[in-house]
């Protein structure tokens, strides 16, 4: 079930953050749990939230978005920073339906651009994303 994370959800997110970090950055960016909590902090104290997969009790994966306002288009631009799955639930299509999910819920609150901050550009491709000036947009 994919639903919007609560504060003890946000708390296990945070303690798993600096690995999500690390492999998302290739380990080239080694943040401490301090930067990482002070980081998701600051996207949620401006508005950012996470949707997470959970099953049961048990915390599958997550995804971190937000809204911006596009004050020349006068339209709502939606924004993926993160999307994980913890690795012993890898393989099985999690990361898409996150990512489905996402889109539904950014749609849903006028988003009609919905921008990536993730390197894993074929992925993004193989669901539907298009480049637009160096970067993935749906």
């Amino acid at each position: 079930m994919i639903v919007k994370a609560n504060e003890n959800d946000v708390k296990e997110i945070i303690s798993n953050a600096v690995e999500a970090v690390q492999e998302a950055t290739g380990y080239t960016f080694k943040p401490s749990q301090a930067q990482m909590r002070d980081i998701i902090q600051r996207i949620l104290d401006h508005g950012g939230y996470y949707l997470i997969l959970k099953e049961k009790s048990y915390l599958k994966g997550w995804i971190l978005l937000d809204i911006s306002k596009d004050y020349f288009k006068q339209q709502n631009i939606g924004f993926i920073y993160e999307v994980y799955v913890l690795p012993k639930y890898r393989g099985k299509g999690y990361s898409k339906e996150l990512i489905k999910a996402a889109l539904e819920d950014l749609y849903a609150q006028g988003c009609n651009e919905i921008e990536r901050n993730i390197c894993s550009t074929n992925f993004y491709k193989e669901i539907g994303f298009v480049n637009h000036r160096s970067e993935l947009i749906y």
